[in-house]
């Protein structure tokens, strides 16, 4: 029996994730307000979604599918940037060219160790390239498994708060082992991220959703406004003035962007709506973009050709800058469209759909 999707759920998906293509592709205004606005809720909403969706698994059983759905899209992801950096090598050209790294031992130890932000060894002193975004799926791998493995535990007495409990244990660990030294595989960021698994699983546990609040909301986007005017929140290297704040505007803001997607799917769309089925699109497939949405920032040049012919065109660094988010949407949707059609490589990303054997 095949699982109905829940269309909302796409539709937030896919709002986030165009929104984490944006916020890569802001040029000089990476450091606005807009970015920051987009920084609160990109990262923390995929975990709040995932919080919401959870239900108790079978360990070993969740361990195998994760790594199938989460690991092999990391793996076949670093394949290709390989493949893509040998083609440089031989082939210098200014279309695919690596922007992260020089060495194939850079790349080897950037994969390995897999972490989103540039780090210093503590000790040895050495310098750690990042791997880029796809160090989420490794934070999202560990933080599953880690999460599943405390709403597995069970209390005689109050149960969801000794987790509750635990949890918030957990993500400050998370953060204070970060001041110190970036641990493999994102684990810091894995670490912090079980407090927005638990926020989902608590929205749907009480129903929050169904709370017809329009303080709640106004409350909600406060929260989030005021975060933003914080700073930029990196989840990858969990650098926030307040981390406190971070964590309550990440909710926030994703508790907003949940009702917005509710409200389009409920109030706005209709099932023939393009926009719908683009956004349940990006949704569904929202780790295949993910995975080529590194590709494209990290290996292929074609942004930066955009934007200089664009600013050569109109002398307008906004209309260029709107112009490379509309490729770098474009081309990430695109290969997540054909992949399906491409034996093997559709398996390492759509695992689901197309099995290994």
């Amino acid at each position: 029996m095949v699982n109905k999707r829940i269309e909302w759920i796409d539709i937030a998906r896919g709002i986030a994730i165009l929104f984490v293509i944006i916020g890569h592709s802001l040029g000089n205004y990476f450091s606005s307000y807009f970015a920051n606005l987009i920084y609160v809720f990109h990262m923390p909403i995929f975990f709040v979604l995932s919080g919401y969706l959870y239900r108790r698994k079978n360990k070993k059983n969740f361990l195998h599918s994760s790594f199938f759905n989460l690991i092999m899209p990391y793996v076949g992801t670093v394949i290709i940037a390989f493949v893509l950096f040998t083609f440089y090598s031989f082939y210098n050209n200014p279309i695919i060219a690596p922007s992260r790294v020089n060495t194939y031992k850079q790349l080897c130890i950037s994969a390995l160790y897999g972490i989103g932000a540039q780090a210093k060894l503590p000790f040895i002193n050495y310098s750690i390239i990042p791997i880029g975004a796809i160090w989420f799926l490794l934070a999202f791998f560990i933080g599953t498994q880690l999460f599943n493995t405390i709403m597995s535990l069970k209390f005689q007495k109050n149960d969801l708060i000794v987790k509750g409990i635990i949890i918030s244990f957990i993500t400050f660990l998370g953060t204070y082992i970060q001041t110190y030294i970036y641990l493999p595989w994102s684990i810091n960021a894995a670490l912090f991220s079980q407090i927005f698994f638990f926020s989902g699983f608590i929205i749907k546990k009480y129903h929050l959703l169904e709370i017809n609040s329009v303080i709640a909301i106004i409350t909600c986007v406060i929260v989030w406004i005021l975060t933003a005017t914080i700073g930029l929140f990196g989840f990858d290297n969990l650098q926030f003035p307040n981390m406190y704040l971070a964590i309550v505007g990440g909710i926030a803001s994703s508790y907003v962007m949940i009702r917005l997607s509710i409200y389009l799917d409920t109030r706005i769309f209709n099932q023939a709506s393009i926009f719908k089925k683009f956004l349940c699109f990006c949704g569904a497939e929202s780790l295949c973009i993910f995975c080529f949405h590194l590709i494209d920032l990290d290996f292929i040049q074609i942004w930066p050709h955009i934007i200089n012919y664009a600013m050569r065109l109109c002398n307008s660094y906004f209309i260029a800058i709107v112009l490379g988010n509309i490729y770098r949407i474009i081309f990430a949707t695109l290969i997540a469209f054909i992949i399906k059609y491409i034996p093997i490589l559709r398996s390492f990303y759509m695992h689901r759909k197309y099995k290994f054997l």
